[in-house]
């Protein structure tokens, strides 16, 4: 009687028994009605649409904005550059002279201080240890040219070179002020040479300082400076037999120009032609 009243009521084709023994059902029921997103996540979905749009109707904008303004941008990172170029001795030439007069300043400050307290001074007097320790050198500089002078200071030099370790000190610091006193002189360099190295067709600048005759080897040797580019101050002493040189028809000078200037300024000349070629 239940089962027939079942029957006729439609139980088994009702949603309840086919939701219970009919997954499909229910996963058709579930797709048939989908569920509605949060209020907040379809705006940010919707601005991130927005965005999408935005960009790819500004991104041929910006590019070819940029296409057109490239040569202007170009040419002013190259006027930077040249700015930059030019700017970088001019500051290292002040920063050089500022460094120089701070150096010269402070040796005869504490001096120049001790003299102003004494005299009670009240202003400040920048300039005076500067100009105080430029007649100082001056004043040594006229005592080395002087007979007398060169006597004190021989004396002088005699007793630091008593002392232990500020004999060693002194010793070292005049022997490099000695050679680049000798190396600036342009008058120890004879004359201008040629020197094969490191193959054949290819030669070095040299400056020949000295010659001497070596009894073992019996011939004679000449001393020759090689100098390093672009600084002049350091390089080689080769010795090197007479016969072995190549003479240059260059000038100390203009050699000098075209270590310093690694060989951007060489001599302007023109071959010489003869008559008889013409």
């Amino acid at each position: 009687m239940l089962g027939r009243e079942k029957i006729e009521n439609g139980y088994f084709a009702s949603s309840r028994w086919q939701s219970r023994h009919n997954p499909l059902h229910s996963l058709h029921s579930h797709m048939e009605t989908p569920k509605k997103l949060p209020e907040w996540k379809a705006l940010a979905a919707q601005s991130y649409r927005r965005a999408v749009a935005f960009v790819q109707y500004c991104t041929p904008k910006v590019i070819s904005a940029l296409q057109r303004f490239r040569p202007l941008v170009s040419g002013l990172g190259n006027k930077a550059l040249t700015g930059v170029v030019v700017a970088i001795p001019l500051l290292a030439t002040i920063g050089v002279v500022l460094f120089a007069y701070n150096q010269i300043s402070d040796i005869s400050a504490p001096a120049v201080e001790f003299m102003r307290q004494q005299w009670n001074i009240q202003t400040k007097l920048p300039l005076v240890p500067f100009f105080v320790t430029l007649a100082v050198f001056i004043a040594l500089g006229f005592m080395a040219s002087n007979v007398l002078g060169r006597r004190l200071l021989e004396q002088m030099e005699m007793a630091l070179l008593k002392i232990p370790v500020v004999a060693t000190v002194y010793t070292a610091i005049k022997q490099v002020v000695d050679s680049f006193k000798s190396f600036k002189n342009m008058e120890n360099f004879k004359r201008v040479v040629y020197l094969d190295y490191p193959a054949e067709g290819a030669r070095l600048i040299g400056f020949v300082t000295g010659q001497y005759y070596d009894s073992k080897l019996g011939e004679e040797m000449t001393t020759v400076v090689i100098p390093t580019a672009p600084n002049p101050m350091t390089g080689l002493v080769v010795v090197v037999p007479a016969s072995k040189l190549t003479e240059s028809s260059l000038t100390l000078e203009e050699a000098m120009k075209m270590v310093v200037s690694a060989g951007l300024v060489v001599p302007k000349r023109r071959p010489i032609i003869s008559q008889e070629t013409l």
